[in-house]
């Protein structure tokens, strides 16, 4: 029986990064390690499915826009590595790719399902954006180190509080790992605990100093809020 809670099941287009457009059904789960000001997924609540469940109700949701692509989401679902290591080799025997989306901040799980991953979307946290300041650029190198062996790319969500130096730090980490991995900035969808944000002269100078070591830097906005898809 599986004991690991999933917020929500259901299928759409996805909203951010360098794949916005493709349809996918989408696998939330509960719980995440940070507390980021931006973050506007539950943390808490859910249900839990028997992976018969899980993998009927996905090839259902599936069939119903014609995806090819599970997108594993959260929450941090690299917290349930046992659980994805169960759940994704049936899915994957199933002609699914899987989409990680995921905070970068846990590479020891990260190697565990690996394998079994077609497509990393890796978020940097920045420490601007983190409650206590805390940053995370040790892990997210570590992250990234093992990422790159797949379609990986990083995305950060920039924020009024963002900072040329954060930009920067985190240009040149990608940079080491390898200058090719895309990297989206993402202006902050204003809700809850934000009420601002950034504003496009900021963008386009984050763009400008991450192009100085990066060969793919591309500004693209939550398109799923813009059309009103889930």
């Amino acid at each position: 029986m599986n004991d690991t809670r999933i917020t929500e099941v259901f299928s759409s287009i996805q909203g951010e990064g360098i794949f916005v457009g493709e349809p996918q059904v989408f696998v939330r789960l509960a719980k995440c390690n940070l507390d980021c000001d931006f973050c506007d997924t539950p943390k808490k609540g859910g249900r839990q499915y028997s992976d018969f469940e899980l993998i009927e109700l996905i090839t259902s949701l599936a069939a119903s826009n014609a995806a090819s692509v599970v997108a594993v989401t959260g929450g941090e679902p690299l917290l349930y590595p046992d659980f994805l290591r169960r759940l994704l080799p049936q899915l994957k025997k199933r002609n699914f790719k899987i989409y990680l989306e995921t905070n970068g901040t846990l590479p020891g799980n990260l190697k565990k399902i690996l394998d079994h991953v077609d497509v990393v979307a890796m978020d940097m946290k920045l420490p601007g954006a983190q409650k206590g300041k805390r940053s995370f650029w040790t892990e997210h190198r570590d992250f990234l180190g093992l990422a790159k062996e797949k379609k990986a790319f990083v995305k950060i969500v920039v924020t009024v509080n963002t900072t040329p130096e954060e930009i920067k730090k985190a240009a040149a980490i990608i940079n080491d790992i390898d200058p090719r991995i895309p990297l989206v900035l993402q202006a902050v969808t204003p809700g809850r605990r934000i009420k601002k944000k950034a504003p496009l002269k900021k963008l386009l100078e984050f763009q400008r100093l991450a192009k100085v070591v990066l060969d793919d830097v591309r500004i693209i906005p939550q398109v799923h809020r813009l059309i009103g898809a889930r």
